[in-house]
């Protein structure tokens, strides 16, 4: 297992996986937290967009706002980043090599998944940090008061989002790479999953009125804003521990008993 993990991340370092998908995930995050602020009104806000009021911003919660809004793009390119991970050795034809040097595959499939939660830790930090530091330049420029946010009760606030958000990218992630898995193909992961979490939970939530309590992209996004009024954030966190189970026992039995030939 720790030779494979070693591997993973050393595979992890290349350059077009750090400027594609941490980069994205960077410039995603910064997006989301200039448009906040940079539309902030004083008065109540209209029509569609990023609108957000400057009072509503200078709360203790206000320094974390950007994050949050990016949390659903943050989760489908961790999703992606997982998917191309596990799916792209089937298509390459390198899973079967690298069994051979470590033919244990659940141990394999351990150690690389954990690879990949290092890496995916690391990357929302960062994306973290530099939502913070962005909010805390442009803040003082659109007459918010930062006051709020570096109180304890504000650090309390952040270091609460963040860890929220950190949970549900891990979770996004650890879909992309079960859907890898069983496709054996990094498009068809993250075809299919952009495909449920966006449009097809959108519909069904619609239809379903407990769809809320068990479809796991609804989950993961009520998790990364600190649960709600209709479903608790216990509740939640819950839920998604018994669908990780599930993925990670039914994963493991099916890479472990099936071809690695795609």
């Amino acid at each position: 297992m720790t030779g494979a993990f070693m591997s993973e991340l050393l595979k992890l370092r290349r350059r077009g996986l750090l400027l594609g998908g941490g980069g994205l995930l960077l410039g995603f995050t910064a997006l989301f937290t200039i448009l906040g602020i940079e539309n902030a009104t004083k008065g109540a806000t209209r029509g569609r967009g990023f609108h957000v009021t400057v009072a509503e911003l200078s709360q203790p919660d206000g320094l974390v706002r950007g994050i949050e809004r990016a949390s659903t793009l943050m989760g489908i390119v961790m999703l992606g980043i997982f998917a191309a991970a596990f799916g792209t050795e089937y298509t390459t034809g390198m899973l079967r090599n690298l069994l051979v040097r470590e033919p244990r595959r659940v141990k394999f499939l351990t150690g690389k998944y954990l690879a990949l939660l290092v890496f995916a830790v690391v990357i929302v930090l960062l994306a973290c940090i530099v939502s913070i530091v962005l909010a805390l330049t442009l803040a003082p420029g659109k007459g918010i008061d930062t006051s709020a946010w570096t109180s304890s009760t504000g650090i309390a606030d952040t270091w609460r989002a963040v860890w929220h958000l950190l949970v549900a990218a891990l979770g996004y992630g650890t879909v992309g790479a079960a859907l890898a898995i069983i496709f054996r193909s990094p498009v068809a992961a993250l075809a299919i999953g952009v495909a449920w979490i966006l449009p097809a939970e959108a519909i069904l939530s619609a239809l379903w009125s407990n769809g809320q309590f068990w479809l796991p992209g609804q989950l993961l996004s009520n998790f990364a804003s600190g649960g709600s009024s209709s479903v608790s954030l216990a509740r939640t966190g819950l839920t998604l521990v018994i669908y990780w189970a599930i993925i990670a026992v039914g994963t493991s039995m099916l890479f472990s008993r099936r071809d690695v030939a795609t």
